[in-house]
């Protein structure tokens, strides 16, 4: 099967990483993947290790399409003539489907929602021109539960044509202590240093801000506890300037973005999720398959990821001073911290392997295309 992955950009963030995983476990099984880029790469950009790729050209990015986009899209779709094209958030949704719209060539066209839709409604007329946009779309794939009501919720999809695959990530080895050797290495901790992870780009619904205060409070209830966070983003000055306000800037490091991220976070002691808004989070997964227990804000699918009270604790959104007391229980209680990371472990095998999870979106593709063909 020949297989087209659209994703934003070829660029190191949660529904891009998840795409080329996902293209190449595809690729190992037989199938021709490429994952296209709407717009043009970072300077680092994403590589698969086995799927190839393809930029689009055209206009810059806005809310409105840009034409000449649009037909680059065409053409390369009508030269490619892909079984199946999936789309793959933001962005992917309105230039795949006008490109399907164009097509005179029938091709299954799947959306896979990442988030809760409702969070992004921002303008009159939004909702009425998104339904218009999922109208060609043969299947929405949404990454929880949560983000699959929210979705019939907000455009009306029928029940028949939006299902619930969520994120796989690979199943690491266990590596003893060479992550945290590392992690020690890379923030120049002492040996002795409690260490407490994010990874996520700095946006506004990420709450970096938020983390911060926070921080200060776990920093007086826990003296010896460093901060990394991972990731890069519009907000960063914002936090740097609010760190230097707290005088936190021994003990939190800004590691920007690291394509070894997924292995580094096996040497934290707890990974910490204070988001508002989120469909599932890979980076959760990533801790949780390298034996890390979360500590995160009960919002969107974050329930699906966290098992309360086993993998990790769950707090209210915006309930600083709960946020606070979790993450300084767990520090000081490595035997608790240490079960719930072997049972976060465990649960990440059992519901969130990727291979599991690649089995579920072929056999997706294996009816869309049987649909098409009339097989």
């Amino acid at each position: 099967m020949k297989i087209l992955q659209l994703v934003t950009r070829r660029q190191h963030r949660g529904a891009e990483v998840f795409a080329t995983q996902l293209s190449d476990a595809l690729v190992s099984r037989g199938h021709e993947v490429v994952v296209v880029g709407l717009y043009p790469p970072p300077a680092h950009p994403l590589e698969p290790g086995e799927a190839s790729t393809h930029d689009v050209q055209g206009g810059s990015a806005g809310r409105w399409p840009s034409p000449s986009r649009i037909a680059d899209l065409t053409r390369y779709i009508r030269a490619a003539a892909p079984d199946i094209v999936q789309a793959n958030g933001s962005d992917t949704l309105k230039y795949s489907s006008l490109v399907k719209r164009l097509s005179p060539r029938r091709w299954p066209l799947v959306y896979r929602n990442i988030s809760l839709a409702s969070y992004w409604l921002r303008y009159p007329g939004q909702r009425s021109w998104v339904r218009w946009l999922v109208q060609p779309v043969d299947h929405v794939v949404s990454v929880s539960e949560e983000s699959r009501a929210d979705f019939r919720r907000t455009y009306g999809v029928p029940a028949e044509r939006i299902s619930t695959i969520p994120i796989g990530v690979p199943i690491p080895r266990a590596n003893g202590t060479e992550p945290r050797e590392r992690l020690q290495s890379l923030a120049n901790l002492p040996q002795d240093a409690r260490i407490v992870a994010h990874i996520g780009s700095f946006s506004p619904e990420k709450n970096h801000l938020w983390l911060i205060e926070a921080f200060a409070g776990i920093l007086r209830e826990s003296h010896g506890t460093h901060l990394l966070l991972f990731g890069e983003g519009s907000l960063r000055p914002a936090v740097e300037a609010a760190i230097a306000e707290k005088n936190l800037g021994a003990h939190v490091h800004l590691l920007g973005k690291r394509p070894d991220v997924a292995e580094l976070v096996g040497g934290a002691d707890l990974f910490v999720l204070p988001s508002k808004i989120e469909g599932i989070p890979g980076v959760i997964l990533e801790a949780a398959a390298q034996g890390v227990p979360a500590v995160a804000t009960a919002v969107g699918g974050i329930s699906e990821a966290v098992c309360d009270g086993t993998t990790g604790v769950l707090t209210p959104p915006g309930d600083r001073e709960a946020f606070v007391s979790a993450v300084v229980e767990l520090l000081g209680d490595p035997q608790r911290r240490h079960g719930m990371g072997e049972a976060a472990r465990k649960f990440m095998i059992q519901r969130y392997d990727l291979d599991r999870i690649v089995t579920a979106f072929e056999e997706l593709y294996h009816t869309l295309t049987g649909a098409v063909t009339g097989a």
